[in-house]
């Protein structure tokens, strides 16, 4: 059984709830078309706009998939995987958020066949450290960059990491600018 975490494509931070930009939406077609050949059981997102979006984008490449949307995909505190404290977040926010993300998490680990689930970094992150069974600082040191794909797998009954921020789909140009591959 594998679990692929999809981070959204890029988002536009000028606006309340975050919508993909027209970037966004070319990295989730991207990423679409990237996991069309592939036979997930569910298919998850955040309840967040710019996540839904990104597996709007997936659903129209594929027939008879429903999507399943949970809040519990939310973002967590930057906090919970090492990063800074942001001003103004509200006490007690780093263990509600770990406890939900452990809470999702536990049952992804219940699934029998393949999942996507589209979500977000810093999630994500969270995720890929609880295989590591690690407590390390993940926000400096793991990037999980818009419309990426990692994937969890089952092999011999124990969960391991098989890829991270995999952004095949995409290349760099000469001058460092994504390029999206048909």
């Amino acid at each position: 059984m594998k679990i692929f975490l999809v981070r959204h494509g890029e988002a536009d931070a000028e606006v309340e709830d975050l919508h993909l930009t027209e970037r966004g939406f070319l990295q989730a077609k991207e990423v679409a078309l990237r996991l069309r050949s592939f036979d997930f059981s569910k298919v998850y997102s955040s309840d967040l706009l710019r996540a839904k979006q990104t597996a709007e984008e997936y659903l129209k490449t594929v027939s008879g998939k429903e999507l399943i949307i949970d809040e519990r995909l939310r973002e967590i505190y930057r906090l919970v995987i090492g990063g800074p404290v942001r001003e103004g977040t509200p006490v007690g926010r780093e263990k509600e958020d770990s406890k939900r993300a452990d809470e999702i998490f536990d049952e992804f680990l219940k699934e029998e066949s393949d999942v996507v689930i589209f979500a977000h970094g810093n999630i994500i992150r969270y995720f890929i450290n609880k295989v590591f069974e690690s407590k390390k600082n993940l926000w400096n040191t793991l990037i999980i960059g818009e419309g990426s794909i990692s994937i969890l797998e089952f092999k011999e009954g124990k969960l391991q990491v098989n890829c991270i921020n995999d952004k095949g789909h995409s290349i760099e140009n000469e001058k460092g600018e994504e390029v999206y591959l048909e």
